[in-house]
């Protein structure tokens, strides 16, 4: 619910902001003239800037049960998934936190990551391919690290960071085109003008939030493997990103949910501002130099 409404009074806030911006420019009566009410644009601008960070907040635990088909684990059918339930379980008691639930991808994923609105609604998912490549001390560090994105409400964080640059982008570039459209250019309609307008800015704009985006999101990779080497050991940490390099099977997640995984897609050049996790390499030398 907190979540909601940090979302919804950064809406308000941009919303309140543009309407002055518009009132004091005299733009806002050269709106009105051209049929278009200000109080309606303005909402119909947020919801569109803020339905993508809502989606993700709500929608991600529906897209990974029905697009990765995970399954929860509420009666363990082996030894390892009941093993991995009492793992959490400690973890989760040593931080000070309710046990998150534990769920599946019976499929050969070699990646993890933690869904849900905050630490009571906490869900990390493992996939097979990291049930059958890993042993328990790597296991274990992998839950770590996803104990330590729990603690840290990353999820929560990232997904109103997301929203937050939605609305940067999109309310400015859509205001942008129409005040050009429809004032400057005196177009009763939206015309090319404004379509290409509302392109070349949405383009830029995206492009260069999204370097802000990943950015903190790779700082908080960075974070989480400190926090969950603290919590079972530097040692067993190392050994579950090095399992990972070494790994064949891709980091197979859906495009919304490449940012909460414990391992990212690979990148070379000026990619690299736009991926969400560090190197394996980069965090294993992070890692290497911690003070014992």
């Amino acid at each position: 619910m907190r979540s909601l409404l940090i979302l919804l009074s950064v809406l308000v806030a941009i919303m309140i902001g543009a309407g002055l911006f518009l009132l004091l420019s005299g733009y806002a009566a050269r709106l009105t003239s051209a049929g278009l009410s200000l109080p309606g644009l303005l909402v119909m601008l947020a919801l569109l800037a803020g339905g993508g960070a809502l989606l993700l907040l709500l929608g991600a635990p529906i897209i990974s049960k029905y697009l990765l088909q995970v399954r929860q684990v509420r009666q363990p059918r082996d030894s390892q998934e009941l093993w991995l339930l009492m793992t959490l379980r400690e973890q989760a008691q040593r931080v000070g936190i309710r046990p998150p639930c534990l769920g599946i991808i019976d499929r050969l994923v070699l990646n993890a990551f933690t869904i849900g609105l905050n630490r009571n609604t906490a869900q990390i998912v493992l996939g097979r391919g990291l049930l059958q490549n890993l042993n328990k001390d790597e296991l274990e560090a992998v839950l770590a690290h996803e104990m330590a994105h729990i603690l840290n409400d990353d999820m929560r964080t990232l997904t109103l960071a997301q929203g937050a640059v939605n609305v940067l982008t999109i309310l400015p570039a859509r205001l942008a085109s129409l005040v050009i459209d429809r004032i400057l250019l005196r177009r009763p309609q939206p015309a090319f003008a404004y379509y290409l307008i509302l392109s070349l800015t949405q383009l830029c704009g995206g492009w260069l939030a999204s370097i802000v985006v990943t950015s903190f999101s790779r700082q908080r990779e960075y974070h989480a493997d400190r926090e969950g080497a603290r919590l079972v050991r530097r040692d067993k940490m190392i050994a579950a990103l090095s399992c990972l390099r070494a790994g064949t099977t891709p980091p197979a997640l859906p495009g919304m949910l490449v940012a909460f995984g414990i391992s990212g897609r690979l990148s070379e050049g000026l990619e690299q501002l736009l991926v969400t996790h560090p190197s394996l390499n980069e965090r294993l030398r992070a890692l290497r130099n911690l003070e014992p």
